[in-house]
């Protein structure tokens, strides 16, 4: 059985790049690649159009990708607020377990100027 190439790295680019053009609410988005299993990609998704949740409530979404398929991988969404992103950065606000800001990878729309 033949493996697909899987560039983890390079997809996560991708996808940030979409998603920053496609949602006007997110400013900023974090790969999060540290503790990942190998074919999932970890997103933290600063969006400044959501409400603010109750801390506890906070739960990455799962968009599973090429289900079934020798492509097949994880992008997990977790979107926060300013605010909350800002208490994570502090510590003071927990990420799911087994997420790291350890090399993070930010991403952020260039602007126009």
């Amino acid at each position: 059985m033949s493996t697909t190439s899987f560039d983890r790295n390079s997809l996560a680019r991708w996808y940030a790049v979409e998603h920053l053009k496609t949602d006007p609410g997110v400013d900023e988005i974090y790969y999060l690649p540290t503790n990942a299993p190998e074919r999932e990609i970890r997103f933290i998704e600063v969006n400044s159009l959501i409400g603010e949740l109750e801390d506890n409530a906070l739960e990455p979404i799962d968009f599973g990708v090429d289900f079934g398929r020798e492509s097949q991988h994880k992008l997990l969404v977790l979107d926060v607020t300013p605010g909350q992103f800002e208490r994570i950065c502090q510590s003071s606000l927990p990420l799911p377990n087994g997420w790291s800001l350890d090399d993070a990878v930010p991403f952020r729309l260039k602007s126009d100027e």
